[in-house]
């Protein structure tokens, strides 16, 4: 999974995610709905980034898929109890400093795949380029030779 293909995913739902005052936690169904986002594609982003988004155990009674929220926004819970929350749960949105956290992650993680694609690029044009004076270096050896041959 890579963050720069799933950028306009991950800053739609950590947004809605983060800030929504009633839903802390919502389906791929219901949250892609809401969006207007691809259900197959946000199902598969929440379950590609597990460092971001929390599936939860308990699952929706009429479609039967998981629920899902942010793990910044889990983390929030008061009290002692471990308890897989309700999707209606009171969990306190993520403050704009919290937030600015995750996309600031969520950006930098985007700007090193381009660097990493960066660096791949240069290093198959470097392969090409030795290749082509490997190449170059072999026929002049080979032009070198047959002319050497031909003069005696």
């Amino acid at each position: 999974m890579r963050y720069s293909h799933n950028i306009d995913y991950l800053f739609a739902s950590i947004r809605y995610l983060g800030t929504h005052t009633y839903w802390w936690a919502r389906s791929p169904q219901a949250l892609a709905c809401e969006l207007q986002l691809d259900e197959e594609n946000l199902r598969t982003v929440f379950d590609g980034f597990p460092g971001i988004f929390r599936k939860s155990i308990r699952t929706n009674k009429t479609t039967g898929q998981h629920f899902y929220a942010l793990q910044a926004r889990y983390a929030q819970r008061e009290g002692g109890d471990v308890k897989d929350p309700e999707q209606e749960s009171f969990i306190e949105p993520l403050g704009p400093d919290k937030r600015q956290v995750v996309i600031n992650f969520v950006v930098k993680m985007a700007e090193q795949e381009a660097k990493e694609d960066d660096q791949e690029q240069v290093r198959k044009s470097a392969l090409r380029a030795n290749i082509v004076a490997v190449g170059a270096a072999v026929m002049s050896a080979v032009a070198a030779i047959i002319a050497a041959t031909i003069r005696h």
